[in-house]
Order: structure tokens, then sequence, then C-alpha cells
């Protein structure tokens, strides 16, 4: 029993060091009106999808990602800069875009284009939630 928890234990640890975290850059009012739940919910979506595939191949760095959506929702000419040697990293990417073909609703049209940044570190306080302690004096 003391072996199964120390194994869950090492894995646990070692899962929480190696998250990457993807934070997602575009002009606010790119896909507000063709993506369901608007640009906020775009970037937090793709955000979502690209996180497992940056840990899977422990990506860290800046990437700009086009792609166009057409008048019926669908998405081509995905294009992730600057190319890589090893196109394993930009099909998972591709097929992490396509999932969100579904949100898409358009009716013309349109080029999206995104940066993303893949880090290691820990997002800043803005955008984690704060845990604030307040002390007092108090006398009894």
């Amino acid at each position: 029993m003391k072996k199964i928890g120390l194994v869950l234990a090492i894995t646990i640890s070692a899962f929480s060091f190696s998250q990457t975290y993807v934070k997602v850059t575009s002009d606010k009012t790119q896909v507000e009106d063709t993506y369901k739940g608007g640009q906020e919910k775009f970037d937090s979506d793709l955000a979502n999808n690209l996180q497992v595939t940056g840990g899977m191949f422990q990506v860290t760095g800046d990437f700009k990602l086009n792609f166009n959506v057409d008048e019926g929702g669908k998405i081509s000419d995905i294009q992730l800069l600057p190319e890589l040697f090893d196109t394993s990293f930009e099909r998972e990417v591709k097929r992490d875009v396509l999932r969100m073909k579904k949100h898409f609703a358009s009716n013309e049209k349109q080029k999206v284009s995104v940066d993303l940044s893949f880090s290691r570190n820990i997002p800043d306080q803005s955008t984690r939630a704060a845990m604030t302690y307040q002390t007092g004096n108090s006398s009894r």
C-alpha cells in the first residue's frame, strides 16, 4: 500500500511541475461575431486545447497561428509559423484547431491570426485567483 501511495505521489508531483501554459494574444474584435461565446471564449478554448499538446511535446516559445474560416464555419489553410523541422507538433496543433470548428458560424470568409506563447512559467497573478489573508488586531 505504501508503494502505491509513493508512486501516486511521484506521478502527481511530476505532472504538476510539467505543466505547459499557453497564452493566446489576438485582435479583440477578430472573431467576436463569428465564434459562439465571442473573442474571450475563443482565446480560452484555444489555450485549453493547445495546453495538452504543448505539454506532450514540451514546447516553449512564441508562434503565430493563421487560418481561414469560410461561410459555413469550416476551418482551412491552418499555418503555424515559424515552420518546424519536425511536423508532428504542427500536425497536432492543426487537429486542436479543427476541434473548434463547431463553434464557428460565419456568413463571410474570414482570416484569423493569433499569437501563441508556450511557457512552463506559472502565470502571473492577473490570470490566477489571488488568495488573500486578512490579519486583524483582536483584543480579548
